[in-house]
């Protein structure tokens, strides 16, 4: 029993983190998600993790704040989308006005 320890240890190093998991799943998406949706598919895909939906929502929110991710209301909904490396972060529409 000593043995597993050690093994488990080394494979939660070798685990992706959730904000990978959730990094990758909204860069393969074509469209914008929700908090539920994209906790729903990681669910399905990593049963093991089963992150609840509250954990994916402010794991998605910690990505808007480092620019890796925007937010879209429509509504009262919230919908999340990947930033490409090579696309800069939106400009508020105030800046965009030609002098």
């Amino acid at each position: 029993m000593a043995d597993a320890a050690p093994k488990t240890a080394a494979a939660k190093r070798s685990a992706p983190t959730l904000v990978e998991l959730v990094r990758r799943h909204l860069t393969e998406q074509n469209e914008p998600r929700s908090a539920s949706e994209v906790s729903a598919a990681l669910n399905q895909a990593n049963p093991e993790r089963a992150p609840r939906t509250t954990v994916v929502r402010n794991t998605l929110e910690g990505l808007v704040a480092k620019q890796q991710a925007q937010r879209a209301k429509q509504g009262t909904s919230v919908y999340y989308t990947a930033v490409s490396a090579q696309e800069p972060p939106a400009a508020p529409e105030s800046s965009t006005q030609a002098s």
